[in-house]
């Protein structure tokens, strides 16, 4: 995928998220927070922080803790798919055998491009431990997306669940700008 393109197909699947599509009919006695029942459940998220329920009208009412079943886990499954895809692209445009590649454990690939000197290519993290520290939280939580089915619903706080939100974005913008400012090296490479 080209920059960007990634990001307006997860920005498509994300939309067919909506609240509406988890709402139930319900009688509430409350003040909640009202919203567009064709927001996005991503874009909700933070909401439960707060509130045990978001209303979209008509006696339609959506748990908080519904948003975290399998829309969500899909989309931090793309998420992730796509922040593995940038890491070994990075590997191999620095001219890594493809085959050596895949035979690697994704926290070796992590560790390796940790210690190199790519992070100078990249603005998002002011220190070599903040990336390290980011990416080892992610690596974490990309075994309860990719492999663990009910521990995302059953067992992570939405706090963690918002802050590897924003980690994850925030690495793949990294790992976008590396690449990025690799591609004149990388066409030395071939």
């Amino acid at each position: 995928m080209y920059p960007g393109e990634f990001e307006t197909l997860f920005r498509k699947v994300a939309n067919i998220f909506t609240l509406e599509t988890v709402a139930e009919r319900r009688r509430l006695k409350g003040n909640f927070p009202r919203r567009n029942p064709e927001t996005p459940l991503w874009d909700t998220m933070d909401c439960g922080l707060e509130h045990d329920y978001i209303a979209i009208g008509k006696g339609r009412y959506v748990s908080c803790t519904k948003l975290f079943r399998k829309p969500i886990r899909i989309l931090f499954f793309m998420i992730l798919v796509e922040l593995e895809g940038r890491l070994f692209r990075i590997h191999e445009w620095q001219g890594k055998d493809i085959a050596e590649l895949n035979e690697k454990n994704f926290n070796d690939l992590i560790r390796e491009l940790v210690h190199s000197d790519l992070l100078a290519f990249q603005d998002e993290y002011p220190s070599r431990s903040k990336f390290n520290e980011d990416f080892k939280a992610v690596s974490s939580f990309r075994n309860v997306i990719m492999h663990v089915n009910k521990k995302l619903e059953r067992a992570v706080p939405l706090e963690t669940l918002l802050k590897r939100r924003a980690q994850v974005m925030k690495l793949l913008a990294a790992l976008q700008q590396i690449m990025d400012r690799m591609k004149p090296f990388k066409t030395k490479l071939k």
